[in-house]
């Protein structure tokens, strides 16, 4: 495991008019693609450079990232808002202490309801803690192993696209019972209907008993 290097360097050029900071990285090229992808989309004044090397087991890189500018205090923010995006990035590839890995929300290659993910995790007896005042999930899942998971509960929630369904508890559980069971969701929106677990209201799906028992119902008391 490589762990992110950081040196800085400030230069003067010409007084206060023209100011250079430079920031060395060595990680991963996979961390090191996100850094590059993620500062594009920054209104920082910069320069990147970047050299790969290659180990037994896997390549990493060096990349040196050379901030320009003439106001002191915007060069200090752009500095600050870079050391969080690679400590950010950091924290998504590579465990801490306790094995947990930090993925934002926010930043999630696949969106979807927090809920959801939660009561996904929860059922898969995942080690997972949700930080809500960062809108945060660390846990045990690799970034690889998180995502397929994601995909399939996304895939699964596009379907319902088609569907006039209510609430977000509606789609939640849906999609829920989708991934564990594998049946179709047409089958598991009939069979809701049919048992009163769901009801139509103006053409729409919403919800006619506690989602506590449809879990029960279908994941046969499955701790979620």
């Amino acid at each position: 495991q490589f762990n992110i290097l950081i040196n800085i360097i400030n230069y003067n050029l010409f007084g206060d008019r023209n100011m250079k900071r430079i920031i060395s990285v060595k990680a991963r090229n996979r961390e090191i693609m996100d850094i590059c992808k993620e500062i594009s989309k920054m209104d920082i004044d910069c320069s990147i450079e970047s050299k790969a090397t290659y180990s037994e087991n896997e390549s990493i890189s060096t990349l040196r990232i050379k901030l320009y500018g003439y106001d002191k205090n915007k060069m200090i923010q752009d500095h600050k808002n870079i050391m969080n995006l690679i400590a950010k990035i950091h924290k998504k590839y590579n465990p801490d202490k306790e094995g947990l890995f930090e993925y934002h929300l926010n930043d999630l290659k696949y969106p979807l309801n927090k809920n959801l993910i939660i009561d996904v995790l929860k059922s898969l007896k995942i080690n997972f803690k949700y930080k809500e005042d960062e809108n945060l999930i660390k846990c045990s899942l690799s970034y690889d192993e998180l995502n397929n998971i994601l995909k399939e509960l996304h895939d699964i929630n596009t379907e319902l696209n088609f569907v006039n369904v209510g609430s977000k508890p509606v789609r939640n559980i849906i999609v829920l019972i989708a991934y564990f069971t594998k049946k179709d969701i047409d089958e598991i929106i009939d069979e809701c209907i049919e048992k009163e677990f769901f009801r139509l209201e103006d053409g729409r799906i919403v919800l006619n008993k506690d989602i506590k028992l449809i879990k029960e119902h279908f994941l046969n008391n499955n701790d979620i």
